[in-house]
């Protein structure tokens, strides 16, 4: 009923040029543990709609399409949706984005595979989920302090002005995991928060029991020596966060704007490259991702695309609006990306004098001008002598620009939300700084 409201409602109003509906419906659980025992479980049923109005005009030459987004809550009388679109109408006129045309019906989406969460109701899956998170305390030292665990199934639908009328649905698991040890470090805290798409119990079982190992080496660790600097690996999650320096850099919408200066046919990562090259590609389905999805937002059918081949550009990717504006094929917006493994082995990259960083209480990578850091709360130390031990207290930071012509990527790979990819890279040389003195 919202939805052919929304549509009577679009077209009674002069002046709108075009339109595009969002609409998500999600049915979710709800469960928050305190140690083992269940403090609160609870359920939802929400829905998310969203209209974007589009209105056109022109000012000597030059084409516009001006765009406001509202969201439109389901207790809204159908004279307040009228007049919320009719103010957002008033607005869209002064937007000034160069003309660009919406997604044309009739592409085919590709199938996304099931997910087991189809199995059985959202509620049944609570208690297999729990048990394997807490089957993995063995204990030692480090235990779980407390959990929140969310399961959603959410069914999204994007209906436009020309006709276009596309859904799907998906799962969307989200774990926020906090575990505790006590050590020489004194009483620690570790934060990890997951999410998936489907019950693999003995990935999420491997993931809990190296945050409980984490922690008790946090709680273990020495202050992090001063390094000025030094060889260094990333591991897990930041890894994903590196690379999308290179989604920005390739991007349609960067290009436009001029803030990346890309071109298809050179290479992305500089010259001569000394250590692995880059092989990126946009993907629409990742196994256990929630971010895959058969189309954008716009409604385009998404489809695989390699972005990097061996460090050279091979086209930009994007919407369609910026494609439009470059006169290139639209990608679409992805929201999946995948790197090929490297050259080497973890334990080959580990050789030599090194830190490895495992958990960070923030990492950022600026994908715009490549710099990147943070504050780390668990590092491995690896002294020239080959003595390994974990640290914690430091921080590294440098550019991307910098290392990417020497930098190498771990044969192993892993696979985090919207991303698969490298389980670790090794960069050459980089700020190291700590809170001892070597």
């Amino acid at each position: 009923m919202m939805i052919k409201r929304l549509k009577e409602i679009l077209g009674g109003i002069e002046g709108i040029s075009a339109w595009r509906i969002i609409d998500r419906q999600i049915q979710g659980q709800e469960l928050f543990f305190i140690r083992r025992e269940v403090d609160m479980q609870r359920s939802k049923d929400v829905r998310h709609t969203s209209v974007a109005v589009y209105r056109d005009f022109q000012e000597g030459s030059n084409r516009y399409r001006g765009s406001v987004l509202v969201q439109i809550h389901p207790t809204y009388t159908s004279e307040e949706i009228r007049a919320l679109i009719q103010q957002s109408l008033d607005s869209a006129q002064y937007v000034r984005n160069e003309h660009y045309p919406l997604v044309e019906p009739g592409s085919e989406a590709l199938e996304i595979p099931e997910s087991s969460f189809t199995a059985q109701s959202l509620e049944q899956w609570l208690a297999p989920l729990a048990k394997t998170i807490y089957d993995q305390e063995d204990g030692e030292d480090a235990r779980i302090n407390s959990t929140e665990l969310f399961l959603d199934g959410v069914d999204t639908r994007i209906i436009n002005s020309l006709g276009l009328d596309v859904g799907y649905h998906a799962y969307e698991g989200y774990l926020e995991l906090i575990v505790e040890s006590s050590g020489s470090a004194g009483e620690v805290e570790l934060h990890r928060s997951l999410r998936f798409s489907d019950f693999e119990p003995e990935a999420l079982a491997a993931e809990v029991r190296q945050q409980l190992r984490y922690c008790r080496d946090r709680a273990a660790a020495r202050p992090a020596p001063h390094l000025k600097r030094c060889p260094v690996l990333i591991s897990g999650g930041p890894v994903s966060d590196f690379f999308q320096y290179y989604l920005t850099q390739s991007a349609a919408a960067s290009v436009y704007s001029g803030v990346s200066k890309a071109k298809v046919g050179e290479s992305i990562q500089g010259e001569e490259i000394a250590g692995d090259a880059i092989n990126l590609t946009l993907e629409p389905y990742l196994k256990n991702s929630p971010s895959s999805a058969p189309y954008d937002y716009d409604g385009l059918a998404l489809r695989l695309t390699q972005i990097v081949e061996a460090g050279l550009l091979k086209r930009y990717w994007g919407p369609l609006r910026f494609c439009h504006y470059l006169e290139v094929p639209p990608t679409g917006a992805f929201r999946n990306f995948s790197v090929a493994p490297g050259s080497k082995a973890r334990e080959e990259l580990r050789r030599g004098a090194h830190l490895e960083v495992v958990a960070f209480s923030d990492f950022i990578a600026e994908p715009l001008t490549g710099d990147f850091g943070g504050e780390f709360r668990l590092a491995y130390y690896t002294d020239s002598d080959g003595q390994r031990y974990p640290v914690t207290g430091g921080s590294v930071s440098g550019n991307i620009k910098d290392v990417q012509a020497q930098m190498y990527l771990s044969r192993e790979t892993q696979s985090t939300t919207g991303f698969q990819g490298p389980l670790a890279i090794k960069l050459p040389e980089i700020s190291v700084a700590g809170s001892a003195a070597t």
